[in-house]
């Protein structure tokens, strides 16, 4: 039976697809890639690729150079430094709304999913990434602030580009990351909304530390 996706739905489908090659690294930063050969690779039509590049141009994800081809934009020391100040800003709030909301029972079932990662034979530290950033837009949802969570939303394509560093040059530091996480989670949990604010503002400060050695 034939499903009909809208070009809406394939555009968004193409953009997942292809922003999640650019979070786990694939394409290198010299690498000239085109329209044609991503819609092969993800086995979409151009047309909702082309949207999608476009989105992700837009987004500061990808810089298009007219007779070179599409690259993945390479972040600088600067860019990274100004970056995490913003983050450690907007992050530290979230953590301490979160505790000062008594979000025990949210916090708890997001430390028993980062946990388990701990628990397994083999850690996946693809997975282990998807679930750090989950963790991280999830302090912004649970904080009950929308104008916080629409500054990050702002923010959250550097973001991701800023991850494929870690997923590229240091995947020791998505392990690390995944413990500084669990600490928050029960800073949270307890209600300590300075030490909530506190770790996460180091957790963020060990991040830019590690991009700025990739760098």
């Amino acid at each position: 039976m034939l499903v009909y996706q809208t070009p809406t739905s394939l555009s968004a489908q193409a953009y997942a697809a292809l922003k999640a090659r650019i979070v786990a690294g694939e394409f290198g930063s010299d690498e000239a890639l085109s329209e044609r050969g991503l819609a092969e690779a993800l086995g979409i039509g151009r047309m909702p690729v082309r949207e999608a590049i476009k989105l992700l141009e837009r987004e500061g994800v990808l810089l298009v150079v007219p007779r070179r081809g599409i690259f993945v934009k390479r972040l600088s020391p600067a860019e990274v430094r100004e970056l995490y100040v913003v983050r450690e800003a907007l992050e530290g709030m979230a953590a301490c709304l979160c505790a000062k909301r008594e979000q025990r029972g949210e916090m708890a079932f997001e430390r028993a999913r980062l946990a388990r990662h701990l628990a397994a034979r083999f850690i996946d530290r693809a997975e282990v990434q998807r679930d750090n950033a989950r963790f991280h837009r999830r302090l912004f949802e649970l904080a009950g602030n929308r104008r916080l969570q629409e500054m990050y939303a702002g923010i959250e394509p550097q973001i991701d580009l800023n991850l494929r560093l870690t997923a590229v040059h240091a995947p020791e530091r998505i392990e690390a990351a995944l413990h500084e996480h669990l600490e928050i989670c029960r800073a949270i949990e307890a209600g300590d909304a300075p030490l909530a604010e506190q770790l996460t503002r180091e957790h963020l400060e060990a991040g830019l530390q590690a991009r700025l050695a990739i760098l």
